[in-house]
C-alpha cells in the first residue's frame, strides 16, 4: 500500500502568515520614540476643566519669539464656555512669571465665548451683540516673567475659573520674529 503525500498543514501555513504580519507590522513601530515629548508648533494648546474650554492659547511674544526675564507677556487664546451658567477667570498662575494681570471681561456668559486679546492693540471688553458666540474679549498678561522663555518648549499655565475649577495646559511662545538672545 502506497502513502500519499501529505499537503502543507493549515496550521503552520496560518502560523507562518502571523508571525510575518507581525514582523512587517513592527517595522514603522518605534520610529519617533518618546513622542509625549514632541509637541505640535500649531497656533496653541487646548485644555478643558468642567464646562470651560481653552482653545489656541499661547504665550504672545509680539514681534520676536523669545519672551527676556522681567518682561511682561500677554497670552492668547479663547475661553469658550460649553454650560449654560456663566463662569467667571479667577486667576491665571504659572511658575514662569510672578502673576497675571486680568484686563477686560473676567465673566464667560453661558454657552459664549470670550477671546483673550494678546498683543493685538485694541481695548479689552464687550463686543459687538451682532457678532453672536464671542461676547466679550479680555487681556490676560504675565507680569515678571522668571526667566528667559522661547519659541520651541512648553510652559504650563494654570487657569482657575469661579465654578469650573482649575486647568493646566502646556502652552508654547508664539511670535512673529527671530528669537533673541
Amino acid at each position: 500500500m502506497s502513502r500519499r503525500p501529505r499537503g502543507t498543514r493549515p496550521a503552520i501555513v496560518v502560523a507562518t502568515l502571523l508571525t510575518a504580519g507581525l514582523a512587517l507590522g513592527g517595522c514603522s513601530a518605534g520610529t519617533v520614540t518618546q513622542t509625549d515629548t514632541i509637541v505640535s508648533q500649531a497656533a496653541g494648546a487646548r485644555g478643558a476643566v468642567g464646562a470651560m474650554v481653552l482653545q489656541d492659547v499661547s504665550i504672545d511674544s509680539g514681534p520676536t519669539e523669545t519672551v527676556p526675564s522681567g518682561a511682561e507677556v500677554p497670552i492668547r487664546g479663547t475661553i469658550i464656555n460649553e454650560g449654560a451658567e456663566p463662569d467667571r477667570l479667577v486667576s491665571v498662575t504659572t511658575p514662569y512669571a510672578v502673576g497675571a494681570r486680568v484686563e477686560g471681561s473676567a465673566v464667560v456668559p453661558g454657552e459664549n465665548a470670550v477671546r483673550i486679546l494678546g498683543a493685538e492693540p485694541g481695548p479689552a471688553g464687550p463686543s459687538d451683540p451682532a457678532n453672536r458666540g464671542l461676547t466679550a474679549s479680555m487681556r490676560v498678561v504675565l507680569t515678571g516673567v522668571t526667566q528667559q522663555l522661547r519659541a520651541g518648549p512648553t510652559y504650563a499655565v494654570t487657569f482657575t475659573f469661579e465654578r469650573a475649577g482649575a486647568v493646566t495646559i502646556p502652552v508654547i511662545v508664539v511670535g512673529a520674529g527671530p528669537s533673541e538672545g
